[in-house]
């Protein structure tokens, strides 16, 4: 969809400047030159941010869908019984990102499955060691990785949290704005390569707001970095991996 949209537009901006020019002169020649700086600083330190704040989103979730895996392999120290409880709590935890498509499902809306898998825990505290010293080592391990999970999903909604202001979106696109109105008065009336790179110019201009929006809503590769993570958990709780 997003392909044939910058396509449309690539082809209307073309055909409008080989069409008509709204000016001449060398003056556009300057605010070409300095709405391009402009802009280009403006989007290239916005891209930058959202793209490390995007980064630091997939190895938080990373790390937490690895602390759940390890939490439902480690379980079994403590019988049968135990580990099903476990496997039920984490499972309906990804089922309901792949359900609603929404890796953040759980940091926008109320979760308690770092409350749930708690409470096993102290369930699985009273039952007797079976004296190899394992269980005790995994629950001091586990207590410690709770600490972890909850932390990891604090960060993540802060990191969720840090999109780009709205009084900075407007800028950008005033900015953006400028740029076009600046290539547009560039002369290329019944003038075919010059009115192709206009075009493409203009068309690449609202591809870079494209996807800093993308960035800022955190869907550039959702089901890479989300649905993808939450699949491999449930297949590891089904046996298949």
């Amino acid at each position: 969809m997003l392909f044939f949209i910058l396509f449309f537009i690539f082809m209307a901006l073309s055909t409008i400047y080989y069409s008509t020019t709204l000016s001449t002169g060398e003056f556009s020649n300057l605010f070409l030159s300095i709405s391009t700086f402009l802009f280009a600083i403006f989007t290239g330190f916005f891209i930058s941010r959202q793209g490390q704040r995007y980064s630091s989103i997939r190895n938080q979730i990373a790390t937490f869908d690895g602390m759940m895996s390890t939490f439902y392999r480690n379980f079994v120290y403590f019988g049968k019984a135990i580990q099903t409880k476990a496997k039920n709590i984490i499972e309906n935890h990804y089922k309901i990102i792949l359900k609603n498509q929404a890796w953040d499902y759980h940091f926008n809306h109320k979760s308690d499955t770092i409350i749930k898998l708690n409470e096993l825990l102290l369930e699985a505290g009273r039952k007797k060691d079976d004296g190899s010293g394992l269980s005790v080592s995994f629950l001091r391990e586990a207590a410690r990785m709770v600490r972890d999970l909850q932390i990891i999903r604090k960060k993540m909604i802060l990191l969720h949290q840090e999109d780009v202001p709205k009084f900075q979106w407007v800028l950008l696109i005033f900015l953006a704005i400028i740029l076009l109105i600046s290539v547009s008065m560039i002369p290329s009336q019944a003038q075919f390569m010059g009115s192709i790179l206009k075009g493409a110019f203009g068309t690449c201009v609202v591809l870079i707001l494209v996807l800093l929006r993308r960035f800022d809503d955190l869907n550039f590769f959702e089901s890479t970095i989300g649905e993808n993570s939450a699949q491999d958990i449930l297949d590891i709780i089904k046996g298949k991996k």
